[in-house]
């Protein structure tokens, strides 16, 4: 009855795995081996905890390593990816997006008061994103159009000059073409 009591107060029995392991600091360790040495009960269970990792240490010595198959990486892959599969299908996609839909919803509700500041910073937060991408839209766009235009220049200055444009053609087209069967052709045997 007594050693019940003293084990519900005892409150360094949590600390003796970390003292243990090496995990707690050299102030801490200084407190529980004072306390070892006052507590009986703490320093039982400090030697059984030390004859069980001594126990468990001799039984794995003697244990041989498991040897793995050679395709095992690959046997784990493949049933992880077969087991996946359900994640990649609209359906899926669609459940996501309503369930992050209402866990924002909830978010906004849980704000009480504040939902109204929450909000608009939301919106200025959209609108600055919207801003950013409307930005870099307009920057590609003019990017191609420029160039579009400087290629239509060269090339008319490049064809009007030339006596043999269609033979030029020509000459990229099976560069062209030679480049494309090239890609198939990796692409088949990865």
């Amino acid at each position: 009855m007594k050693t019940a009591a003293i084990e519900k107060i005892c409150s360094h029995r949590s600390d003796l795995a970390a003292y243990i392991d090496g995990e707690l600091s050299s102030r801490e360790e200084l407190e529980l081996e004072m306390h070892l040495a006052v507590c009986l009960s703490c320093k039982s269970e400090l030697n059984e905890q030390k004859k069980l990792l001594c126990a468990l240490d001799f039984a794995l010595e003697n244990e041989k390593e498991i040897e793995l198959p050679e395709n095992f990486t690959k046997i784990i892959i493949t049933n992880v990816e077969s087991k996946v599969s359900g994640l990649r299908s609209p359906r899926e996609r669609f459940r996501a997006f309503f369930v992050c839909a209402i866990l924002f919803l909830l978010g906004i509700l849980g704000l009480g008061g504040e939902t109204g500041a929450a909000l608009n910073t939301f919106v200025k937060f959209t609108d600055q994103i919207f801003a950013v991408g409307v930005f870099v839209f307009h920057l590609f766009y003019d990017i191609s159009i420029g160039t579009a235009v400087i290629l239509r220049s060269f090339s008319h200055h490049l064809f009007s000059n030339s006596a043999s444009p269609s033979a030029f053609l020509a000459a990229v087209l099976l560069v062209s073409l030679f480049l494309i069967s090239r890609l198939f052709v990796r692409y088949n045997r990865a």
